[in-house]
């Protein structure tokens, strides 16, 4: 797998020595990192996008509408002298989308301050961060699925269903039910993707966690991975309710959009006399644009 920086990530910090309470207080980005870290092994969004930088509080991209995958005229051979032929890189629909801001508040005693107990800290960093994957992949999603549903040749393909599937059985399995069932679906999908001839190599499977359990029980739980391995597919799951029961997306990652990031994940803090309570403020400022859909296969029916 390439080296993947996580786009949501604050500026590194050093960390010499013993990490307390008071350090998380005092330097808010530590915290941030801590969260970061939360974030990053929950999130989907940000494996599949490709991370850019949006400025202005908004982000501006093309997305490709139309197949032209060749070039206007046949290549052929170019004869000394004779012009190249012409194969048009632009083309596509400009795009302005605005940033949205998530996140949240928390907060520590001063009790829990003194007594460097990292408990109620821990608590309130991990709801963020969990709240906040999930909100990013939830946007994520719901752009992908209405960029998809909505432009002309979007790339679909609906499934026969992998629950009736899974009641088949062992003596009555052919290459169409069973885990033959799962296995089209996959490369009929595979096969929409390359017959665009623009050049995408799906790789990744993304599936709610009811279908990843479908598909794991009907494939066989020693055999799943090496199975999608065969077919040159990655397994991700995904907790977002965007994506329904019973729908899928194969795509290859990184290529299917962008998503702007203006602020990284970041934490202010302030103290409260009144309470004698420290309140800490994180939130991530990031828009998402679909720039290839023909690079990802809609799946349906999956849960039939």
């Amino acid at each position: 797998m390439a080296d993947f920086t996580f786009p949501l990530a604050p500026a590194s910090i050093n960390q010499d020595g013993t990490i307390t309470t008071s350090m998380f207080v005092k330097e808010p980005t530590r915290l941030s990192n801590y969260i970061a870290d939360l974030v990053q092994a929950n999130l989907v969004a940000g494996q599949l996008f490709t991370s850019v930088a949006a400025t202005g509080g908004a982000i501006m991209y093309d997305r490709l509408e139309t197949n032209n995958a060749l070039a206007d005229q046949k290549p052929g051979v170019i004869a000394p002298g004779a012009e190249f032929p012409v194969i048009g890189v632009g083309g596509g629909k400009p795009f302005v989308d605005p940033v949205v801001k998530t996140g949240g508040k928390y907060e520590l005693t001063r009790e829990a301050e003194k007594r460097n107990d990292p408990t109620i800290l821990q608590r309130g960093a991990r709801r963020i961060a969990n709240t906040m994957a999930k909100d990013v992949d939830d946007r994520g999603f719901e752009v992908v699925k209405d960029v998809l549903s909505t432009t002309e040749g979007a790339l679909k393909h609906e499934s026969n269903g992998w629950a009736a599937a899974g009641k088949v059985q062992a003596t009555a399995k052919t290459s169409l039910n069973g885990e033959g069932t799962l296995i089209d679906d996959i490369l009929s999908a595979k096969l929409l993707i390359e017959a665009t001839n623009l050049g995408y190599t799906p790789d990744t499977l993304v599936l709610g966690r009811k279908d990843a359990k479908n598909l794991k029980a009907i494939l066989g739980i020693s055999n799943w991975e090496s199975i999608l391995s065969t077919l040159g597919v990655t397994l991700i799951e995904t907790g977002s309710d965007a994506l329904a029961e019973g729908e899928g997306i194969l795509l290859e990652r990184g290529t299917i959009g962008v998503m702007g990031v203006e602020d990284p994940i970041s934490t202010d803090s302030e103290y409260i006399k009144a309470r004698q309570v420290t309140e800490f403020y994180t939130w991530a400022t990031l828009a998402f644009g679909v720039t290839d859909p023909m690079s990802a296969v809609f799946l349906t029916g999956l849960a039939q």
